[in-house]
């Protein structure tokens, strides 16, 4: 007898099967690559012991901060940034951040105030030093000149970008400290999440009487501990480590909850800055266009620099041009209204001219 043909039903079946062994073999590869990633009860003893030793310093580690605080703080008045990577090399800061991230996630109070205790002790140490040397090394005999370097300013600022970073190192700071073949990477860990130079930042803004620095470099060094603490608490979490003792009613110990509250509270301003960040180059963004398509062609315009700032009840507006003229009266107007326009409020402007000559 000749075989049916196949129903509609079984050819749908045969379709839909290689997707559905996709979807199955997809979820199959993570579920095995988190559990891969979790540490014999042995190794995670030696995580906790060797935490718990950075989480209780003794005098070698305030040792570490000074160094390490001094050769940052001199790379910042120095305008180096290659001494300043050095001071981050040897950054002791780092194991108690990690020893604080895997208290949270284990409940170890004690463990989690030592380590809290330490960064505290040592970012005070680190910010001391610094006011010093800044403070003297501009007022000895052979005079720096009395200008913010341009690393000193690096510190003040915070981006998005900043927060991803300092996130994407905690996680991998954690993951090299849980595998004892990976720790050659701390190196480059301790490059890329900067903790000794926002503090020594602070410091330099101390000396100076200087608010907006200490404010700045404050935000920016709350960004990195944040995010590598949350980070690292994520990390360990897949690497398998977990509470060791909870609550009767099964509730979340007392560390865990102070550690949440600080992140949520530096949380707060970072999301503001980060919106603020993104309206602020938004703006600049729209603003800069406008102003080009409202320049005479003929003139070769290249906006060299735009500044926005608020003053009093209005935006004031510098632009830096480089044209082949300068503009006229009336093309200055017509910019003027046109920014005005699009803030849909009153504005001042300024254009500065830098002269160009075109040689055919």
């Amino acid at each position: 007898m000749p075989k049916k043909p196949p129903s509609e039903h079984q050819i749908n079946n045969k379709e839909t099967k290689p997707t559905l062994d996709w979807y199955h073999r997809f979820g199959q590869t993570i579920k095995e690559f988190f559990v891969d990633q979790k540490l014999t009860e042995t190794r995670k003893g030696i995580v906790l012991n060797d935490l718990i030793d950075a989480g209780s310093p003794g005098v070698d580690f305030f040792i570490l901060i000074v160094f390490s605080s001094a050769i940052a703080s001199l790379g910042l008045i120095a305008d180096l940034s290659v001494v300043t990577i050095g001071a981050q090399l040897i950054d002791p800061l780092m194991s108690p951040i990690l020893g604080l991230a895997i208290a949270s996630l284990s409940g170890l109070n004690r463990m989690f105030k030592r380590s809290l205790i330490a960064i505290l002790e040592g970012g005070a140490l680190a910010i001391g030093v610094s006011g010093l040397i800044s403070f003297f090394t501009y007022r000895l005999p052979y005079s720096i000149h009395a200008y913010i370097p341009h690393e000193v300013m690096l510190r003040t600022t915070t981006s998005p970008l900043d927060l991803g970073i300092a996130i994407v190192g905690g996680a991998a700071a954690a993951f090299a400290l849980a595998h004892p073949r990976l720790d050659s990477a701390l190196p480059g860990v301790a490059i890329a999440t900067a903790i000794m130079p926002p503090l020594c930042t602070i410091g330099f803004g101390i000396a100076f009487q200087n608010s907006p620095i200490i404010l700045g470099a404050i935000l920016q060094f709350l960004t990195n501990f944040a995010a590598i603490t949350f980070s690292a608490v994520v990390t360990f979490a897949i690497l398998g480590f977990g509470p060791y003792r909870m609550k009767k009613e099964n509730d979340l110990t007392r560390s865990v909850l102070i550690s949440a509250a600080l992140l949520l509270i530096v949380a707060i301003p970072l999301a503001i800055l980060s919106w603020s960040t993104v309206s602020s180059s938004r703006l600049n963004n729209q603003t800069s266009a406008l102003i080009m398509e409202n320049l005479p062609p003929e003139s070769h315009p290249q906006l060299v620099n735009l500044s926005i700032n608020a003053v009093e009840d209005m935006k004031e507006f510098e632009v830096t041009l480089q044209m082949v003229r300068e503009l006229t009266e009336s093309e200055a107007l017509n910019l003027r209204d046109a920014l005005s326009d699009q803030m849909d409020e009153p504005i001042t402007l300024k254009i500065i001219t830098l002269p160009v000559k075109i040689i055919k």
